[in-house]
């Protein structure tokens, strides 16, 4: 059912025409958000069935009530949601949103809030706001959003922290710890109630941070596998990567035990697909291998940093960094999309205030307002008219909630037509 749920979602849909690597692209045949997000949860799924397997084996009390498959199916389900709060044009995206609301703290509307709150703005972070509409936004806002299990929400949340956590010196190891946030402070309340359903142990005794599901490692794993190779695959079919230099690389994984034949992107897709094949098999076994220190919430770092593949996907992500992430093409259409966001946030935030002031009542707006209002999800102003912001905080989530729904081109096509550039 949470399967079911999640495919179904329109944010889900939305993700098709978000950025993975490469904005607004130009080649059909690279993938997107959406395609990413389902050969995530493929591996996923692979990755659950091969650790409940090895769980089976060990515990066989656990089977009857823990088949493997039920492994697969949380995992899958976690990976298939893992993206579904980005905003558009991917982390970009996101370092436009910080940006622009670090650049206004020195503003009444934004010093008014308190640093809990701010944190929130300042770190905005798209696995918060994936954690947010899965359990609060999706469903036309009703309470529990898409009404995931919570094992399912334990798995998805690969950052158990909010924004303002401070992290002692003992807690550095963990992976993201310092930099990401899983939630906001607006559904502190459900990552409450999911960490305590699925017994996730609590990091701060005084602040509301928790160790990861043992499964969150899976769904982090199995996203690290599928774009750590998959984006040289993508690389060579733009021309950014040449391929002998991703052959090389994904050979190091690969270890292929025959001659392979056809051009050289065909042996990438190839050797792609074999390499996939052993980081499956290497995270599972390092899963297995530190069953006893994930369930106890002391495993250092992610599952991949301790496989034996760790250096040779290393080198994958190199290759990525130097060859494609920063190259022209994908750059330019990068920073074209800061400028969207921003410019975006900077036309809308006004309105959005004064909505709040009014109670959402749009007839109470002076004109320009009024019209910018109108271009605002006109079901969701209907929800908060009968139930309004209660504080500019809200108000401003609801801004952040109405750019992250936005596909790339949505976003493109509306910051043109405010800006004149197309009518």
């Amino acid at each position: 059912m949470d399967l079911d749920r999640i495919t179904f979602a329109a944010a889900f849909r939305r993700l098709k025409d978000k950025t993975q690597v490469h904005a607004l692209p130009d080649n059909d045949h690279v993938r997107n958000r959406l395609t990413h997000s389902i050969e995530t949860a493929s591996v996923g799924r692979s990755l659950g069935v091969q650790v409940g397997q090895e769980i089976g084996k060990r515990h066989p009390h656990l089977r009857a009530e823990y088949a493997a498959p039920y492994f697969g199916h949380v995992v899958q389900a976690a990976c298939l949601a893992h993206d579904i709060g980005n905003p558009p044009f991917g982390h970009a995206g996101e370092s436009a949103i910080q940006t622009w609301f670090a650049q206004r703290r020195q503003e009444a509307w934004f010093a008014a809030l308190n640093p809990p709150q701010q944190a929130d703005l300042l770190q905005f972070e798209g696995n918060a706001q994936g954690f947010r509409l899965l359990t609060q936004l999706e469903m036309g806002r009703r309470k529990g959003g898409l009404r995931l299990t919570h094992g399912v929400l334990g798995a998805f949340t690969k950052y158990p922290r909010p924004a303002l956590a401070q992290v002692n010196a003992a807690e550095r190891w963990d992976a993201g710890a310092k930099r990401k946030n899983g939630f906001f402070q607006s559904e502190q309340t459900q990552m409450a109630e999911v960490a305590e359903s699925c017994g996730m142990i609590t990091a701060d005794a005084d602040a509301p941070r928790w160790r990861r599901h043992p499964l969150a490692y899976l769904m982090e794993a199995a996203d690290d596998i599928t774009y750590g190779v998959i984006d040289l695959e993508d690389g060579v079919e733009l021309g950014l990567i040449p391929p002998w230099e991703a052959i090389t690389v994904l050979t190091e994984i690969a270890q292929p035990k025959f001659d392979m034949k056809g051009g050289p992107l065909e042996r990438v897709r190839t050797l792609r697909a074999m390499a996939m094949g052993q980081l499956n098999e290497a995270a599972a076994q390092t899963f297995v291998d530190h069953e006893s220190e994930l369930l106890a919430g002391q495993f250092h770092g992610g599952l991949m940093d301790a496989s034996p593949l760790a250096e040779p996907l290393r080198a994958a992500g190199q290759l990525a960094r130097d060859r494609l992430y920063m190259a022209e093409p994908v750059a330019l259409k990068v920073a074209a999309g800061q400028r969207v966001i921003q410019g975006l946030l900077e036309i809308f935030q006004p309105v959005v205030i004064a909505l709040h002031a009014a109670q959402w009542e749009t007839a109470a707006l002076d004109s320009q307002h009024r019209y910018l209002a109108a271009l605002l999800d006109a079901e969701t102003l209907t929800t908060l008219r009968g139930a309004p912001t209660v504080n500019s905080y809200e108000a401003l989530l609801f801004l952040t909630d109405f750019l992250s729904g936005m596909s790339d081109k949505q976003a493109l096509r509306l910051y043109r037509r405010l800006n004149g550039i197309d009518v």
